[in-house]
């Protein structure tokens, strides 16, 4: 059996992801800005497509987990969301944020500073959110640890969760064809 030479070019078209290559996508989630302007974000991906499944050929075919960089500018925030089937990292790279962390089924929600290269790791099964409270947009690499991991589902009662129940319903009707 011959093996086929090794192609540099072939290992970079395939495995690296260049930011001239990229733009920020301030779309894949519009429908929580519709919600509150204060949740908008942008999203570069990396590997993988994410929670969002967004159709964006121009990233690194995820085989173990996804990531992307996200822009927070001064004053939004990532509404508290929660993944029950991966990990999901924040790592700041630019700027501070405060990490939202709820358990589910509980009230309190507690706060974590993260600055410039602090990272946290929120496991599956906790509602987590960020914010960014300071003056100037944040730089934060995320990570999910899947390569397609579930959509992610929102607090009971919020407009967000209600939003999700509704699509999710649309969906489920259209694949029913009704």
């Amino acid at each position: 059996m011959s093996q086929e030479k090794f192609s540099l070019e072939a290992f970079e078209n395939k495995y690296v992801a260049r930011l001239k290559d990229r733009s920020l996508d301030w779309n894949v989630l519009k429908f929580q800005e519709e919600i509150n302007p204060a949740y908008r974000r942008a999203q570069m991906r990396y590997i993988g497509r994410g929670a969002t499944a967004n159709n964006d050929a121009n990233v690194i075919a995820a085989e173990h987990f996804t990531l992307s960089t996200m822009v927070l500018p001064a004053g939004c925030e990532g509404p508290l969301h929660l993944h029950d089937d991966v990990e999901e990292v924040f790592f700041v790279i630019k700027g501070s944020v405060t990490a939202l962390i709820q358990e589910e089924g509980e009230n309190e929600i507690h706060e974590i500073v993260l600055n410039e290269r602090d990272c946290i790791s929120s496991p599956p099964g906790v509602y987590r959110g960020i914010r960014n409270d300071g003056d100037e947009e944040a730089l934060m690499l995320v990570m999910l640890g899947a390569v397609k991991p579930n959509l992610p589902t929102y607090p009971r009662g919020s407009a967000l969760e209600e939003l999700r129940i509704q699509r999710a319903k649309e969906r489920e009707a259209i694949i029913k064809g009704n």
